[in-house]
């Protein structure tokens, strides 16, 4: 029995027996590569399994670690056992030139430094050489105006079969980013046939300087033929890098305020009638619809159109409606605005021109979209139930980019047609009473500033509740209440207004959050900012009511 035992702990002892020296080495499977390829680090601790690894932060100071795998190795070879745990790290550089893969320290033992040279990636090169996976990135200008849109390009070409193709998602301070396409396709080049891969974004840089796009990484698998009834299996993996980009951001032309900033290859205006006959009824309402379409802009950075005025309508603006579209040439704004329109009185009257200046990107000047302005013969009512009657269906659209001012002055009607057609506005009036606010009598000066109190006193409730759409329409209304001789039609123009730059940003921050939701970026909105620059801004109390008594808020109720 103490034989046994004895040879029992002999066996033992041997299997467990390790070495009592310990050491770490590091290795790479090359050290000349490219700014867009990928090598492999392998550090190897030889010695006792150990329980943690190896501190690897000082290798990200060059190099991005785009994998780690750990495999543990024991073997017993005449009468000798050796251990040893392997990390395998894939590394991608992080810039060209001479980086180093730096000394490591684990249990005792250090490592070697590994120099490596980078060179930069040539796609041309990468093409001509027959690469079977290289990538071409490019964007379509080297400098752009601040919020004018720049199209970035990536090209994946490969040759050989891959599967799970991914891209990194990215972001840069102080731009907007949204994909607009991705398309597949094949080309043969040098006699070589490639799949291709092309994913487009539009990019729009908010501040002046230069504009750093970083490198976004291809991530994929060779496909290989496992040769079990041909079923097909992941391969290697395979890792490219985009190459980055810089893009001069300009500031907007000194000539121009930001209330004119429409930076945009193509403006096109275009608006329909409800009734396009020519003729109209004193009382009843028309609605004038205005898209406007801009190319590379979305659509809230499209300003507002410019309030109509004339004594012989009443106007009714609804709230506007947005959209994004993409498209090969980038993004497609949209906004359509929709305004009713009543005439108070019989005769002749001008619906007036609206014109809309832009930035053009392609010739670098100012350009003006314009719709013209129509006349309508508006005949007298006799029968109130008429402010109810059915509207003609929508005409086709005009389009129009210029046109010319008409100069016909609406005639002059007799006094009992003009009192008939004010008894029906004022039932108009009551008839839309639910749509439009109580208006502000012309009384004192200090009615406004009161008024404007109790929106503040609303704002702060909506804040609370986060009921941010809501909250914007009572900006404007309070808006309209502070400045009752130009009241703002966009938080834009209210900024301006208020000289209150870091407002300005809040206010597009807001915009960008409500009408930009599907982008998938995160617009911080701080409303306790806004209320406290509400709060603080002390209107100038006036006496004159006479303008803004016809004045209509921008989204009435």
């Amino acid at each position: 029995m103490n034989r046994v035992f004895k040879n029992s702990t002999i066996i033992l002892l041997l299997l467990v027996a390790i070495p009592s020296w310990a050491s770490l080495s590091s290795s790479v499977d090359r050290t000349q590569i490219e700014t867009n390829e990928t090598l492999q680090l392998t550090v190897r601790y030889s010695g006792k399994s150990p329980s943690g690894e190896p501190d690897f932060s000082a290798i990200e100071k060059d190099f991005s670690i785009a994998s780690n795998s750990k495999q543990q190795q024991y073997s017993w070879v005449n009468g000798e056992s050796t251990s040893y745990t392997d990390w395998k790290l894939l590394l991608i550089p992080k810039r060209q030139g001479k980086l180093a893969i730096p000394s490591l320290n684990f249990m005792g033992s250090r490592s070697q430094a590994v120099a490596i040279n980078v060179r930069p990636a040539d796609p041309t090169a990468s093409a001509e050489s027959g690469q079977p996976v290289f990538i071409e990135t490019t964007v379509d200008k080297d400098m752009a105006f601040i919020q004018e849109q720049i199209i970035l390009t990536h090209r994946l070409h490969y040759s050989v079969p891959l599967q799970d193709i991914s891209i990194s998602e990215f972001e840069i301070p102080d731009a907007i980013i949204q994909q607009i396409s991705e398309e597949r396709f094949n080309k043969r080049i040098n006699g070589k046939n490639y799949s291709i891969i092309e994913i487009k974004f539009a990019l729009f840089g908010q501040s002046v300087g230069k504009l750093k796009i970083p490198s976004q990484r291809f991530t994929a698998f060779e496909t290989s033929n496992s040769g079990f009834g041909g079923f097909f299996s992941r391969g290697n993996r395979v890792i490219r890098l985009t190459e980055e980009k810089t893009v001069a951001i300009a500031a907007i032309p000194a000539h121009l305020s930001a209330s004119q900033w429409m930076p945009s290859s193509q403006v096109r205006l275009e608006q329909s009638w409800s009734d396009n006959s020519g003729t109209l009824t004193a009382g009843e309402p028309i609605t004038r619809t205005i898209k406007i379409s801009a190319l590379g802009l979305t659509a809230a950075q499209i300003q507002p159109l410019p309030s109509v005025e004339n004594s012989q309508l009443k106007l009714y603006p609804d709230q506007p409606s947005l959209e994004d579209k993409q498209t090969s040439r980038g993004i497609l704004g949209e906004r359509t605005e929709s305004l009713a329109i009543v005439p108070n009185q019989a005769g002749q009257i001008i619906v007036p021109a609206i014109e809309i200046e832009w930035w053009d990107t392609v010739n670098n000047r100012m350009q003006t979209s314009r719709l013209p302005a129509k006349t309508f013969n508006v005949i007298a009512s006799n029968k109130v139930d008429q402010i109810n009657a059915t509207q003609p269906a929508i005409s086709q659209p005009e389009v129009m980019n210029t046109g010319t001012h008409h100069s016909e002055i609406p005639a002059i009607t007799r006094w009992s047609l003009g009192l008939n057609a004010l008894l029906i506005a004022l039932l108009v009036g009551l008839f839309y009473w639910r749509k439009t606010p109580t208006a502000v009598k012309p009384t004192k000066a200090p009615e406004a500033v009161i008024t404007a109190k109790q929106q503040l006193k609303k704002i702060e409730k909506l804040a609370a509740n986060n009921q941010l759409a809501e909250m914007r329409d009572s900006i404007l209304h309070w808006g309209a209440e502070v400045f009752p001789q130009q009241p703002p039609r966009s938080l834009n123009q209210l900024a301006d207004l208020m000289a209150n730059p870091e407002l300005k940003q809040q206010f597009r921050q807001l915009d960008q959050s409500l009408f930009m939701a599907d982008s998938g970026t995160d617009f911080e909105v701080k409303s306790e900012t806004i209320i406290k620059a509400l709060k603080q801004f002390v209107p100038v109390k006036t006496t004159n009511h006479k303008a803004r008594k016809e004045l209509k808020p921008l989204y009435p109720k």
